[in-house]
Order: C-alpha cells, then structure tokens, then sequence
C-alpha cells in the first residue's frame, strides 16, 4: 500500500513538472494555461490602467473646463460695455408707466413771451418722439399739463435767482382693470427776471413737469443752473427713454 501511494506521490509530481515546463505530452496543457495568464492580464490591466488613469483625465477635463470658462468670462468682462449716463429721473415717477399723451392749456396770466417760450419747449419735446404734448384740456383719465407764470424777487446780493418751476403731480386709480396713473404736472416761468421767459427756461421747467431731476451735467438741459441749451443732450433723452420707454 506504501509503495502504490509513493509511485502516485512520484506520478503527480511528474505530471506537475511537465505541465509546468511544458515537457513532452504535457506541452498542450502548459500553453493553454499560459495563454489564459496572458488572457487575463490584458483584460484586467488596461482596465486598471483606466481607472488609475481616470481621476487624473477628470482632474484635466476640469481644468480646461475652468480655464476656458475663466477666458469666457474675462472675454465677456473685456467687452461688456459701460451703461451710458442718463439724467436722472425724479423719484416720484420712478418705475410708474406714464402715458406718453399730455394735453397741456396755459393759464389766463401768461404773456405772450411766456406762450412763445413753452411753445418753443414744447416743440423740442415733441421733436423727440418719446412724448406728445397737444393743446387742450385734459379729461379726468388723461396727463394734463397746466402753464403759468408768477413772480418772485430776491435780493441783489444773492448769486443765483430762481427763474423757473416745475414738477409731476402723480394720481394713481385702482379699479377692476388695474392700476391707472396719470401725471397732473405744472410748469411756471418766473416774470420778474427778464431771463425767466427764455427758452432754454422753459425746457427745463418741461422737463421736470413730465419726470426729469436735475443733472449734474453742464451739459444737460437738466442742469441747475440755466447754460442756455436749446436741446436735450443723448443722457436727457436716455432718462426721458426711462420713463416713456414702455410706449416705444
């Protein structure tokens, strides 16, 4: 029985040499298992190699990402555009939709002069398009315009006069259809200065009657102080587009 179990022992041994080193009738057996070693190793490797691989092509894929979207937005810094100045709008007005239609009527004590110079503003206003003013009296839904005179002195030692006022007078109505505003504005020229009936007067007192304030710009027909412009600059006409834009 011990010599049986020794020449099995001797038998496996052999037959585990040969498979191994490929001898004689084990040859076949040994290429098979070589070839599945190799088999296998081309599988599993590039596999590993991918998902090795893939947290660093996802970390380049990021960056580009992130440079390309930092180039995009220093590109779109680059050419985006300085909003351009306008005269600034009187709070009372600020974000209401106002009609662009005003019917206006001068008050009995306004002299010819006066009428000369707001019917001269009036055309300048006009000429803009973004307003309508025509003559006559308003009905009770309509932007009415109300022209006058007054007069007021100061003293000689004072630097600047007042030769002109002029505002929005706001009514808003809520009904079933909404909310409906309606500007009931005034303008005035001061009579007791000579220069009180200039035009250029008269343009800027309109132009706070239908929601302009004043500007900081000499150039501006909104400037405190009267420069004797005849015409709205490109930033008086932009903040006039503030208020009457929703009607182009």
């Amino acid at each position: 029985m011990k010599v049986v179990r020794r020449i099995l022992a001797v038998a496996v041994l052999v037959a585990v040499a040969g498979v191994l080193t490929g001898w004689g009738p084990f040859a076949p057996v040994n290429g098979r298992l070589v070839a599945i070693k190799r088999a296998v190793t081309r599988v599993v490797e590039p596999a590993q190699s991918r998902a090795a691989a893939q947290p660093k092509a996802q970390h380049e894929k990021s960056q580009q990402v992130t440079k390309l979207q930092t180039k995009s937005k220093v590109h779109k810094h680059k050419q985006s555009k300085k909003k351009k100045p306008h005269t600034p709008v009187a709070p009372i007005v600020a974000g209401l939709k106002l009609n662009r239609t005003y019917h206006y009527h001068f008050k009995a004590t306004v002299p010819p002069e006066g009428r000369q110079a707001f019917t001269q503003a009036i055309a300048v206003y006009n000429h803009t398009g973004m307003v309508h003013l025509v003559a006559g009296r308003a009905k009770h839904h309509q932007n009415k315009l109300t022209l006058g005179v007054y007069r007021k002195s100061v003293a000689s030692d004072q630097p600047n006069v007042e030769l002109g006022r002029g505002g929005p007078g706001i009514t808003q109505t809520f009904n079933l259809q909404g909310v409906h505003t309606r500007n009931t504005a005034t303008a005035s020229l001061n009579v007791a200065y000579e220069r009180g009936y200039g035009e250029s007067v008269a343009i800027h007192e309109l132009g706070h009657a239908l929601g302009l304030d004043h500007s900081g710009n000499r150039h501006s027909v909104m400037y405190p102080l009267d420069q004797g412009h005849l015409e709205l600059s490109q930033a008086d006409l932009r903040g006039l587009k503030r208020i009457y834009q929703h009607h182009r």
